[in-house]
């Protein structure tokens, strides 16, 4: 009998073995160059990003915050914010001395 009718099975499942793993190598490659890509992209993004919206808000908020005015809507006086801290504390500290010396008052007996 002939033996070239006979098929090669050692090449057959070489073949299909390294097919495979040349497969899985190839898929991680790919894969690790997306990720790479990814986070270069990224980096570039951050770096090159502006926040000019976000500036320009905060520029409006610290400007209605540190100037003198009316509001036209209901007709309150705007000061600064340091100022009305300031005004805040000053009340405070009176409100507290006026509430000390009121307790002073009432604890000592009335002389007559």
């Amino acid at each position: 009998m002939a033996k070239y009718d006979d098929l090669d099975v050692k090449r057959i499942f070489g073949v299909g073995i390294a097919s495979v793993v040349v497969t899985a190598v190839t898929a991680l490659a790919v894969q690790v160059v997306y990720y790479h890509m990814v986070e270069s992209t990224a980096k570039l993004k951050s770096e090159q990003s502006s926040y000019e919206t976000q500036n320009s808000i905060l520029a409006t908020q610290m400007e209605s915050i540190s100037g003198y005015g009316v509001d036209a809507e209901t007709g309150n006086v705007v000061i600064p914010i340091e100022e009305a801290m300031e005004l805040a504390v000053q009340e405070s500290q009176s409100a507290n001395s006026a509430d000390e010396s009121k307790k002073e008052n009432e604890s000592q007996p009335d002389a007559a």
